[in-house]
């Protein structure tokens, strides 16, 4: 071997050696990088003529898993829709209250009937009367307040849609322009790692909002579709998702389709927070509204009596004549218990609560009183079915149904979570940085580093040697 072939080798032996210590040093660095992958660094041997001509370096490559990467993808999915559904089903349970903490609406309504059975037994005494009424104020203000809160909820959920929807765009587009910068590096021939670590960043974050698949394509760009087959991402074009919140909404409002390119994908998106949010502003919350309209009706009918000297209110819903509540529209009211009332005539006069057509009436009370403790026949609705029950036991139900709910909804939440980390160690394991291993690589190339080194200062040496015979 000449001293130029063994200089040659010597030099490229120098260069890949220092190439590899810049990859390893780099991922030393980036070990604590967020979605940062282990760069290697191919290595070849050289031919020229048919013999060795030392040795050469690729392109950087990343560690990668497209196995391990879907499930997390997937697992991002289920996460952000559980943890979405948990706090806003904690907000709902925060409304209704919880059995015996003394602040619920099924706590107003005990108040409401011991004022009433008090009543009953001193149906003249004035201070009796207007604790009746009182209480009865306060029922109809705690369904009035907790029909707003339910609203607000809904109105959060649109708010936030339109706000997810924006962060899920600007992913796509993100996709989009790293698809074409990478499909321009992979045809130089020259590494593309860091822009697919920061691409693969911006798919998880599209993932925790809707649910996607995804496939490489052998130019390197990346197509990204939603669960259901719609394309988000083709090439360098990046489809959009277009919402418009509501502002203010009650139950009759009506709310934005969420669209993609113009077409209306609102029942089909199902997963991810934005999945989530809109299974509550369509269902869970409405399925709420449902069940109190149906005691709010209820309570209403029962507390009536023909002898009750109260006239139409004139408040909008319905005939509330001989009626203790008003603005009721048991027909076609879909929310009334954002409106229900005590009649006008009995916060002016609560002495009618013992006054009939010919004077003192006693059984004004004793009706109103013995119906609060009757049965009513609440219709299915509202996710809930079909029975006859007591006020008590029906609003008993609603509010064991949104503790159930908001229960199950944690621990999902929280289980969902603990796969998420575990799947994520699992990738991390694979694609990540280990320390320990990348600071024995970095021995093993400095050593290669310093014998190439060497190897050109023997050769230096000799060359010397040579000119001065």
């Amino acid at each position: 071997m000449s001293l130029n072939v063994a200089l040659q080798y010597a030099l490229s032996g120098l260069s890949a050696s220092q190439a590899q210590l810049q990859v390893v040093s780099g991922n030393i660095a980036n070990s604590q990088t967020p979605g940062y992958s282990l760069e290697t660094l191919p290595q070849l041997a050289d031919a020229m003529g048919g013999g060795g001509a030392g040795v050469v370096t690729g392109a950087i490559q990343r560690a990668t898993d497209k196995f391990l990467q879907a499930a997390v993808l997937n697992q991002t999915t289920q996460s952000g829709a559980a943890s979405t559904l948990d706090s806003y089903m904690q907000q709902l349970q925060n409304l209704i209250g919880t059995v015996g903490s003394g602040s619920t609406v099924a706590d107003s309504l005990n108040n409401f009937t011991s004022a009433m059975q008090t009543l009953a037994t001193t149906p003249q005494d004035p201070v009796a009367q207007q604790s009746a009424v009182t209480a009865g104020q306060q029922l109809a203000h705690q369904l009035n307040s907790l029909s707003s809160g339910i609203q607000t909820l809904r109105q959060n959920t649109d708010g936030q849609i339109a706000t997810d929807v924006g962060t899920v765009n600007t992913a796509l587009n993100t996709i989009a322009q790293l698809n074409g910068q990478i499909a321009q590096l992979q045809a130089l021939g020259q590494s593309a790692a860091a822009l697919q670590d920061q691409r693969d960043q911006a798919l998880t974050q599209v993932a925790q909002y809707v649910g996607v698949t995804s496939y490489t394509r052998p130019d390197g760009t990346l197509e990204v579709m939603t669960t259901q087959g719609q394309t988000l991402v083709d090439d360098v074009n990046a489809q959009q998702f277009s919402y418009s919140p509501s502002g203010s909404v009650t139950a009759a409002s009506t709310l934005s389709p969420l669209t993609l390119n113009g077409v209306d994908v609102t029942s089909q998106t199902t997963s991810g927070t934005i999945g989530a949010l809109l299974q509550l502003r369509d269902m869970a919350l409405p399925n709420v509204t449902a069940q109190l309209n149906q005691f709010t009706n209820s309570l209403f009918n029962l507390a009536s009596t023909p002898n009750l000297q109260t006239t139409n209110s004139g408040l909008g819903a319905t005939n509330d004549a001989n009626h203790f509540f008003a603005a009721v529209d048991t027909g076609a009211g879909i929310d009334n218990t954002a409106t229900m009332q005590v009649n006008p005539d009995l916060v002016a006069n609560p002495s009618l609560l013992d006054t009939g057509a010919s004077g003192s009436d006693p059984t004004i009370a004793a009706s109103l009183s013995s119906n609060l403790q009757g049965t009513a026949s609440f219709a299915a609705g509202g996710g809930l079915g079909g029975i006859t029950a007591t006020l008590g036991n029906y609003i008993g139900q609603v509010i064991g149904a949104a503790a159930a709910q908001g229960s199950s909804a944690t621990s999902n939440a929280q289980d969902q979570s603990s796969l998420l980390t575990q799947m994520q160690g699992q990738y991390s394991s694979k694609t990540g940085v280990n320390l320990d291993s990348e600071l024995s690589t970095l021995i093993v190339y400095q050593n290669a580093y310093s014998a190439s080194a060497r190897v050109i200062s023997t050769i230096q040496t000799m060359y010397t040697a040579l000119m001065n015979m």
